[in-house]
């Protein structure tokens, strides 16, 4: 039986007029699970909306924190475009982090884009199969639980990219931010 690690990464921006501000509650975990190889994946916006909505709805346990029902969210094209292109280099380049080999970090690579938020969050996975997987994986971690569960986010996008003889074979990125 192979046995692929799955590899979970959260980070959130605060960002205000009068004084930028990093919050940077970085979490990085690998977990072993017996599954094959996958090297496809794909995301139904209406279904990762539909999961993601369900799962805040119903309140967390994030670790010990305790996160109550956060209002639903609403799916972002901007949010998809950097979440997407996000998961295509670190598939195609064979890595997995939130910054780029070239030191580019969630906000410099949303603000390349023209999206103006005040705050911007971001969950990694690597390995999983499928949405549910992913998912599940950042509820089961403490950081992208409150990440996903953070009540000020009114915005998301999740975008998988799948890639044959890389790492993680496939590559997971949820982005989250209000404007």
């Amino acid at each position: 039986m192979q046995y692929r690690r799955r590899a979970l990464a959260a980070f959130v921006l605060a960002a205000s007029s009068w004084a930028p501000a990093v919050a940077d509650a970085t979490a990085f975990s690998v977990v072993s699970r017996p599954h094959g190889f996958v090297a496809s994946c794909s995301v139904d916006a209406g279904e990762a909306l539909r999961r993601i909505n369900a799962a805040r709805a119903a309140g967390q346990r994030c670790g010990w924190r305790k996160m109550p029902p956060a209002r639903a969210l609403h799916w972002d094209g901007t949010l998809q475009s950097v979440a997407a292109a996000h998961s295509r280099d670190m598939a195609r380049r064979n890595y997995f982090d939130h910054r780029t080999p070239e030191g580019r970090t969630v906000r410099d690579r949303v603000a390349r884009t023209g999206y103006k938020s005040r705050l911007v969050g971001e969950n990694l996975a690597g390995g999983d199969r499928d949405l549910g997987g992913a998912l599940q994986g950042w509820i089961d971690s403490p950081a992208h639980c409150e990440n996903l569960m953070n009540p000020e986010f009114n915005e998301v996008a999740v975008a998988c990219v799948g890639q044959r003889d890389s790492q993680w074979g496939t590559y997971w990125t949820m982005m989250l931010g209000k404007r």
